[in-house]
């Protein structure tokens, strides 16, 4: 590590005529070996290799991703975040950028984003570029306030002097465009693995015996940090109903956090811990995968996990909940199987299904990797980061503060204090557009003649929810089976859907036990030809009617809530995502209350279909 009371000049200087294309330096806090810094490795065995690119990094722990980066060559400089201030930090990253004359500053986390960018503007670094690898964990007191503060910095940061924010998911993508960060700086860019390096370099069979898993038994794994967003006591739950029908299974838990004492007093509390086995953090991850018959992702939210990919490309029968971004690498009965979140029950069930289906297992394990292979690649991943830089670097950046060269550290704090009030000052915007438009929808349900006219004279009617796999899916079909054979076209979309995506597994489910099918739907997102095509847009709650109006500014007169007619239930309809089967009903209650003045309003349509003998055969609404 070079001394933070060094010089500028004591950092060696590139010459000029030796200059590369592009400089680009990655600053992370990398004080774990967990997904982000995986990644970031990952990506750095790309870039390496790229014509024209110097790769630099900056780290502020010392550990495996320091090493991993100078075994790949990368010129590596670790601050000790333990043993110096952030202002001493930030002093030896304005002298680093300097001295490397860094063009492109790529950050990871909120402290090294915050304290990165502050150095970046001080040096003259003129692009930055983040990368949100996963959404704030749940946290309480001192840590709860520690990282609200760091995320309001990061957010007004990238506010004003960020240029590329960078998604690990489309599901992550949606949420920072409504959490703050500008729109339009947002480019989601799945993570992607080194499918070479995925190699198994010891005999499964012998590490299960090493592991005193006999080779015929069930074995289980998972693989990441023992932390609450992981869930891995619902796995524990599921755990204890599956060694009910198979005695033999065994339960691999591979890595280590702050759950570690508790999830093993758990075990013992259930009465399963002599078939479950906490190896804590290894090494040998390929190994280890290779070894287990059923890879486990219980997680309560996740962007696209790395472990994932890995049991993927080696072909292993996946079980994953349907959170975050997974559901866009996890193709529902295709590449593996998704589960509510919370539902140790249908963790449990899948687990015994490709447990006693082996030819199950087997096709959805080659399809797994396939998919993988195809669009999870790190070329993949590498070649839209690399578009990203380039974008960056052929286009000068359009800012509206000085240059960092000649912006003081008063100035840079009188920034950021002016991006705190502008975030204050939109959120409040947001929060009084949101009472507007909930007035004029209350208006329109008081008085709902323009609405009931509108839809007499209805030839295709869109429903709109966030991701077009649990509420727009049900109310789409619900509304075609009980419109009959009427000549009115339905439709149903998602303002952040994944083309694709099936239905949530939990929607799928219970939809079924109302009579409606959502076994042949597909996620569709919107696109501007058929909102324009549509005669009447239904939406579930303000904020998605907001989001629509925003983005199709000219179709803001015929978008209204779904329950807008149905006076006698709640005006917004929620999304239950993250919620049990409980809250999965009352969804669908809602929507069919809300459903059924809508096709009341349409029977008129319907009669004069049918008196002038349109076509009679049965309908199923359509996805864009």
């Amino acid at each position: 590590m070079i001394p933070l009371t060094h010089s500028p000049s004591a950092l060696p200087v590139q010459p000029l005529d030796a200059a590369p294309e592009m400089r680009i330096c990655h600053v992370m806090s990398a004080d774990l070996w967990a997904g982000a810094e995986v990644q970031v490795a990952t990506l750095a065995s790309y870039l390496v290799r790229v014509p024209g690119v110097r790769l630099s990094a900056v780290l502020l722990n010392q550990g495996r991703l320091a090493h991993e980066l100078r075994a790949l060559g990368v010129d590596v400089e670790v601050v000790d975040e333990r043993r110096h201030s952030a202002a001493s930090i930030a002093a030896f990253l304005v002298r680093f950028f300097k001295s490397r004359r860094v063009e492109i500053l790529h950050t990871h986390r909120y402290k090294d984003t915050v304290l990165a960018t502050i150095a970046a503007k001080l040096a003259g670094v003129p692009r930055v570029v983040r990368t949100v690898h996963g959404l704030a964990e749940p946290m309480t007191g001192w840590d709860k306030l520690k990282f609200r503060a760091y995320g309001v910095l990061d957010t007004t940061a990238l506010r004003y002097f960020g240029d590329r924010i960078i998604a690990v998911s489309h599901e992550m993508a949606h949420t920072l465009q409504t959490a703050g960060y500008k729109p339009s700086s947002v480019v989601p860019i799945h993570n992607g693995i080194d499918v070479g390096k995925a190699r198994v370099r010891r005999d499964p069979r012998r590490l299960r015996r090493e592991l005193g898993v006999d080779d015929d038994a069930l074995l289980i794994g998972t693989i990441g940090r023992l932390a609450p967003v992981k869930a891995h006591n619902d796995l524990l739950r599921a755990a204890q109903r599956i060694l009910r029908r198979r005695t033999d299974a065994r339960f691999l838990v591979v890595g280590d956090g702050p759950l570690r004492n508790e999830l093993m007093a758990s075990a013992v509390q259930l009465g399963i811990d002599r078939a479950c086995l906490f190896t804590g953090s290894r090494q040998d991850t390929f190994d280890l995968l290779a070894a287990i018959d059923v890879f486990v992702l219980p997680s309560l939210h996740e962007g696209v996990p790395m472990a994932l990919l890995e049991a993927m490309i080696l072909g292993k029968a996946v079980v994953a909940t349907a959170v975050g971004g997974v559901p866009e690498v996890v193709q529902h009965r295709v590449t593996g199987i998704l589960v509510p979140r919370h539902d140790d029950r249908a963790l449990a069930d899948a687990c015994l299904e490709l447990a006693g289906d082996e030819r199950l297992a087997r096709s959805l394990g080659l399809a797994a990797r396939r998919a993988v292979a195809d669009r999870f690649s790190h070329e993949v991943s590498g070649g839209a980061l690399m578009n990203v830089y380039r974008s960056l670097v052929d286009t000068c950046p359009t800012t509206d503060y000085r240059s960092g060269a000649d912006l003081s550290t008063a100035g840079l704090a009188w920034e950021l204090t002016r991006g705190l009030f502008r975030i204050v000052q939109r959120r409040t915007a947001g929060a009084i557009a949101d009472r507007i438009v909930r007035y004029g929808m209350k208006k329109v349900r008081r008085n709902p003649a323009r609405l009931r006219t509108a839809l007499r004279s209805a030839k295709t009617i869109l429903v709109v929810c966030h991701g077009n796999i649990i509420r727009s899916a049900f109310a789409a079909e619900l509304l075609a089976r009980d419109l009959g054979p009427a000549p009115v076209r339905i439709v149903s979309g998602g303002v952040a859907a994944v083309a694709g995506n099936p239905p949530h597994p939990a929607a799928l489910r219970l939809a079924i036990s109302r009579a409606i099918d959502l076994s042949h739907h597909a996620a569709t997102p919107l696109d501007v030809r058929t909102v324009a095509e549509s005669d009447v847009i239904f939406v579930m709650d303000i904020p998605l009617l907001v989001t629509m109006r925003r983005r199709f500014p000219q179709a803001r007169h015929k978008v209204y809530l779904l329950a807008s007619l149905a006076a006698d239930t709640p005006l917004e309809i929620r999304d239950p995502v993250d919620g049990d089967d409980s809250r999965f009903q009352a969804c669908f209650d809602h929507i069919s209350g809300a459903v059924r003045p809508i096709v009341n309003a349409l029977r008129v349509v319907a009669e004069h279909g049918c008196n002038e003998g349109m076509d009679q055969t049965s309908r199923r609404p359509d996805h864009i």
